[in-house]
């Protein structure tokens, strides 16, 4: 009797919650334009700051080689950064049925922690694994009228070397 008389409670108390949430909402004709009260308060400076930003992610994830020795440089105010290039590749069947491939060289920045660990545990050859965010540079109008060129990077938030390419000196290349 209970389990009946709750199913036939449930309803009505949602119906209630949702008639009480209207309740605040003007409603208005089809045809009917709001006040200019209303409208003010819509664009009101209190009314712009309780709105959000939506969610949004930029995240760049890449497992590739290192193209060079990454280079060591110093930014403006003084903080040491390293740069380097990282090949990725992509294989893909032609037309004709053969096989091709796709290379992409990125430009990988890392400042920080990230930077020390780059210029001791990185080479040219080196396999890593990069996360981090894209970046552009660049996109200026200069005083002709015309556009500077944008540029990608990947400034890293993490860098895990995969492998360490060994040089010929390595002595441990010799035994295997």
């Amino acid at each position: 009797m209970f389990r009946s008389c709750s199913s036939l409670i449930l309803p009505s108390i949602s119906r209630a919650s949702a008639v009480r949430s209207f309740r605040g909402t003007p409603v208005r004709l089809e045809n009917t334009r709001p006040e200019q009260k209303e409208v003010d308060r819509l664009f009101t400076a209190d009314a712009q700051s309780k709105r959000r930003h939506a969610l949004s992610i930029n995240r760049v994830e890449l497992v590739g080689g290192v193209a060079d020795t990454p280079v060591a440089r110093v930014s403006r105010n003084g903080n040491e950064y390293i740069t380097f290039g990282l090949f990725t590749n992509v294989d893909f069947k032609k037309a004709d049925g053969s096989m091709g491939e796709h290379v992409e060289l990125h430009n990988v920045h890392a400042f920080g922690g990230q930077a020390n660990f780059i210029k001791n545990n990185v080479a040219r050859g080196s396999r890593v694994f990069v996360v981090g965010r894209l970046h552009y540079e660049g996109g200026q109008v200069r005083p002709d009228g015309s556009r500077s060129a944008r540029v990608a990077s990947v400034t890293a938030d993490n860098v895990i070397a995969l492998s360490r390419r060994q040089s010929s000196a390595d002595p441990q290349s010799k035994n295997e």
